[in-house]
């Protein structure tokens, strides 16, 4: 028996004893509306029961269904199912009308009021027949006055249903002052139903499973049970039909706007969503504003930012003095779409955000803001800064808060600008590096354009809206979670799968004669299985020789997929094509020492591959040819231990950076000539890693961590940077976490002790923290693991066979036991929206184990390995592909999570 049938037709069975015949007769004027009280935040129609009945053969249900916020609907329905002894309801009650009211009912919960409109005497009569068992079965049924109406109460372990009938209208609720509010509206005239309080409503449209009513104001309050304060919206009331189908939850109808919300502003056609192409897709949130008529809506936006806010009128009056800026005169620079993106933190202290404007002269749009940067620049005595980045120039804007001063409050989060042009837009960005991962995405098609799964979303969605919200739930998730009141967000996060089982959202305005067409659009795809299946190889190679290495994915020219490149027990290094079909072998002089580097020597689109043995340095094209002159080596010196590839700008000006094993650095140009300063550069102890380098802001910083716990920070020349070298004065894990910002003084290189002491300093050499980690033996010892895009970091608590992997403030997330003698290798893979994966490899067992970031095994049973693996993920086909080698084989597996 369905659940929703049982609550509406159990609710009748304790009033069948004050119901009559005569009540059948309709009042005129009364529809189940009559009772609703127009302090409702939402209103629930339903033709008929049948049709709320039929929302939860539908993933969305799972939401409502598990969510506290139903605390009172869901143990509600627990107790109707514990009374449900005989069938029947579904027959009696699935044509009955049905409105649904959501209301407020605490500081941290909400509840509902149910109406249903009976029409035949055979449920009456069915009532009637099941009173008597109820209470024989220990159900406690009392009655009560209320204004001359009374009402009922049925009870049982804890839980209360308060209901009324009148006329030929049921009323209930689990919160009894719901049906008091119902009796109030009818009883007194003074009061207003909902209906009557917005006669702006009208009908919704009749396709739909039924339709939505929400009272904005209230609805603000009702979110102010989830959030620290009360949400205020720019809009006074709407009426939406809703629709579902097995992976899309739509809305549509129109929203009432108030006359002093921004949404007011917009009294124009809107034009079309077109900067897919820029936005990039580690996108959690994207505020889209469009209109056909931008002029127009400049002046009332205008107005709007300065009649709200005071500090930004005042920054308007000030720039515009000193600077003779003019907000005015962007507005006339941009065409038809305005886009406020916020991206996905690795870490979520940090906030990156971007702010797009499409224009319509590019080309006169760099010249307003280079003219504008000269003239602040030589009112404060300061040079302009700009920097080339793959053939882009990236350039700064000496204006804090700039996106504030056109957008007002949903331009905030920009204490400094940098901006890029790209095609006909102008790109600002709070972090300098974001930028430059912009440009990145757009090389590499990792953007909104190029997604499949923003694509057939986008499709869904409405194509011209005045105001979008655009928001990646699992994306975004760190960011929902750090709105919410505690105990709600420990409900979030104990709910976290339920509730980014929707991972697509939009909320869409359209001005259309005076009101606005809404548009609410959820994607929530079908769900995996519960049960994790068995990995098994999906495809692999078998090779004479038992492998050495483990295999490199490496970029090609050729395709846009990935060629592998692996090496066995003689030395030889095998490349394999996308297909694992054997391109060439090449017998080296000894085993690989470093990573396989993609490199285009020519700068003519075409890659090679350099790597290194310990004697010699190799690059090699992918028709296994040598380029002129390698294999080639110093000819000094002790043997390799390090390689590096080093790319300052992506301007394909190569630097190799190799370290020997007694620590010196030599800096090489790709022909492998040493360069001043670095002849080599000595360093008094062994490198723990490869010469890095990192640009932040216009500095280049070259990074070297040497045993013994000393940092090395140095220029370009190989001179140190001031505070450097810094000794830390302790041996420490081999790696390190540098967290980039935009000047040395704003970033950060973290690295922890073999005893367990995490330190992070500024590349200021100035010390941030010092904190000790807990041991829980003299033996315990840590290791420092940054994810493989080098945008967080995870740490390793090892005491003899035990593994616990702890977040990058110390807090556990979670423990393995391992039965092993040998090695076990740790890699850490952030993909974002929730994609994290800590991978341990058990070289001894050769066993794979791969666990999300609460200690799952995701795999269902461990996998074949004896090295680290390489990992690729497809959002579009949300599929791992994990190549792994072990003995003599080469193995690919494919899994979903």
């Amino acid at each position: 028996m369905k659940k929703v049938l049982i609550i509406i037709s159990i609710l009748l069975l304790a009033g069948a004893g004050y119901f009559t015949y005569e009540k059948w007769v309709k009042h005129a004027n009364l529809t189940t509306w009559s009772f609703i009280p127009a302090d409702a935040a939402m209103v629930l129609d339903f033709e008929i029961v049948e049709d709320l009945n039929t929302i939860k053969g539908y993933p969305i249900w799972s939401i409502a269904d598990q969510s506290s916020g139903f605390n009172n609907l869901r143990q509600g329905l627990s107790f109707l199912d514990s009374i449900n002894g005989e069938c029947g309801f579904s027959a009696i009650f699935e044509k009955a009308p049905l409105v649904t009211s959501v209301h407020k009912v605490s500081n941290n919960s909400l509840d509902l009021l149910f109406v249903v409109e009976l029409q035949n005497i055979s449920q009456n009569t069915f009532a009637n027949a099941t009173i008597g068992r109820l209470q024989n079965a220990g159900y406690r049924f009392k009655t009560r006055n209320y204004n001359d109406f009374k009402i009922s109460e049925l009870s049982k372990r804890g839980k209360t249903l308060t209901f009324i009938f009148y006329k030929n209208f049921f009323l209930a609720s689990f919160t009894p002052y719901l049906v008091e509010d119902a009796i109030r509206v009818i009883s007194d005239s003074q009061l207003k139903s909902f209906k009557e309080n917005f006669e702006q409503i009208g009908q919704t449209g009749t396709q739909g499973l039924g339709s939505v009513y929400i009272n904005y104001e209230k609805a603000g309050e009702l979110l102010g049970a989830f959030l620290p304060e009360d949400k205020n919206f720019p809009m006074i009331a709407g009426n939406y039909e809703f629709t579902l189908d097995s992976s899309y939850l739509q809305f549509s109808g129109f929203s009432y706007a108030s006359n002093k919300g921004w949404l007011s502003t917009h009294t124009d056609q809107p034009a079309t969503f077109d900067m897919a192409e820029v936005i990039p897709e580690n996108t959690a949130h994207l505020i889209h504003i469009t209109s056909s008529n931008m002029s127009n809506w400049k002046e009332q936006q205008i107005q709007y930012v300065r009649n709200q806010n005071n500090d930004i009128s005042d920054l308007q009056d000030s720039l515009k003095k000193q600077y003779d800026f003019n907000v005015d005169q962007v507005f006339d620079l941009i065409d038809n779409e305005i886009g406020i993106a916020t991206l996905e933190s690795p870490r979520a202290r940090d906030l990156q955000k971007m702010l797009i404007l499409e224009v319509n002269d590019i080309q006169e749009s760099l010249t307003f803001f280079s003219q504008l940067t000269q003239r602040i620049a030589l009112a404060r005595g300061d040079t302009v800064y700009t920097e080339t980045y793959s053939d882009n120039e990236i350039r700064f804007l000496p204006i804090s808060k700039f996106p504030s001063t056109i957008l007002g409050e949903i331009g905030e989060g920009f204490d400094q600008c940098f901006y890029i042009s790209h095609r006909n837009y102008l790109i600002f960005s709070n972090e300098l590096l974001e930028l430059k991962n912009l440009i990145a995405s757009v090389e590499n098609e990792d953007t909104w354009g190029k997604s499949i799964q923003m694509n057939n979303f986008l499709a869904r969605a409405n194509n011209a809206a005045n105001v979008s919200l655009f928001v990646n739930i699992p994306r975004a998730w760190s960011n929902i979670l750090s709105t919410l009141k505690p105990e709600w967000e420990e409900h979030f996060k104990d709910n976290t799968n339920t509730y980014r089982s929707i991972d697509l959202a939009a909320f869409q305005y359209s001005y259309l004669d005076g009101k606005y067409f809404t548009n609410y659009t959820l994607s929530q795809p079908q769900r995996r299985r519960s049960s994790i299946p068995k990995t098994n190889a999906d495809d692999g190679v078998r090779f004479v020789s038992r492998l050495s290495s483990k295999p490199f994915l490496v970029r090609s020219h050729a395709h846009k997929d990935f060629d592998i490149v692996v090496q066995d027990s003689t030395n030889t290094l095998y490349y394999l094509d996308k297909d694992q079909n054997a391109l060439w072998s090449e017998e080296l002089d000894g085993k690989l020492v470093s990573d396989i580097f993609p490199i285009d020597y020519y700068k003519n689109g075409k890659i090679q591959y350099l790597f290194a043995t310990s004697s010699n340095v190799y690059m090699i094209d992918r028709t296994g040819s040598s380029i002129p002159g390698y294999p080639k080596n110093l000819s000094k010196g002790p043997s390799i231990e390090h390689l590096n590839l080093i790319d300052y700008d992506r301007s394909r000006n190569y630097r190799l950076a190799i370290t020997d094993t007694d620590g010196n650095i030599y800096l090489t140009d790709k022909d492998l000539n040493v360069l001043d300063g670095w002849d080599p550069r000595t360093l008094d102890r062994a490198a723990l890693q490869p010469l890095d380098h990192a640009r932040l802001g216009s500095r280049d910083v070259m990074i070297s961590i040497q045993e013994g716990g000393v940092i090395n920070l140095m220029n370009r020349r190989g001179d140190y940077l001031g505070g450097f070298p810094f000794n830390t004065k302790q041996s420490i894990s081999d790696e390190y976490f540098l967290r980039q910002s935009n000047a040395l003084s704003n970033s950060s290189l973290t690295v922890i002790s073999r005893g367990g002491e995490l330190v992070e300093i500024t590349l200021e050499g100035g010390v941030i923290k010092r904190d000790q980690l807990i041991k829980t033996s003299a033996n315990t010892q840590f290791k420092l693991i940054p994810d493989t895009g080098n945008d967080s970091f995870i740490i390793i608590r090892n005491e003899g066979n035990s593994y616990e992997v702890l977040d990058d403030t110390g807090n556990l997330l979670f423990q393995k036991d391992y039965l092993s003698e040998g090695p076990i290798l740790i890699q850490y893979y952030q993909f974002g929206a929730g994609k994290d994966l800590v991978i341990f490899t058990d070289k001894q067992n050769k066993a794979l184990y791969i666990y999300d970031k609460s200690g799952n095994l995701i795999t269902g049973n461990p996998l074949n390995s004896e090295y680290e693996v390489s990992l690729i993920y497809s959002s579009a086909k949300k599929e791992f592909q994990v190549f792994t080698s072990w003995g003599s084989n080469l193995e690919l597996y494919k899994f979903n999570y």
